[in-house]
């Protein structure tokens, strides 16, 4: 793009893909700040086996991730705007997973 005298150039856009850092973790509190849930949600859905956290030594802290701080977002967004309930989003996590291991699979077995 060519800037003619006295014009400002337009800002250029872009997604960027969000990667986690996994080497940042939050505590509970923190988590469930940045999640927009409450702390007991996050707990029902570790119990439910949706979200996993890190536990810190000596003492087993429980941490949480950028990636879980994701997956309780989509937790909620199916919960209040789908109005899904933790049994089935658990069903389809395990679905998604199973998906994902799958095309892993074939993406193997392609290359061989």
């Amino acid at each position: 793009m060519i800037e003619l005298p006295g014009e400002e150039a337009s800002p250029t856009f872009a997604l960027e893909l969000f990667q986690p850092d996994p080497d940042v973790v939050y505590t509970l509190d923190i988590t469930a700040h940045l999640a927009g849930v409450p702390r007991r949600s996050i707990l029902a859905y570790y119990r439910a086996g949706l979200v996993r956290p890190v536990f810190q030594p000596p003492y087993g802290v429980m941490t949480f991730t950028e990636e879980a701080i994701y997956i309780v977002r989509r937790i909620e967004h199916a919960r209040t705007c789908h109005g899904v309930d933790v049994a089935l989003i658990k069903t389809v996590f395990d679905l998604i997973d199973e998906v994902e291991r799958l095309r892993a699979e074939v993406r193997f077995l392609r290359d061989r």
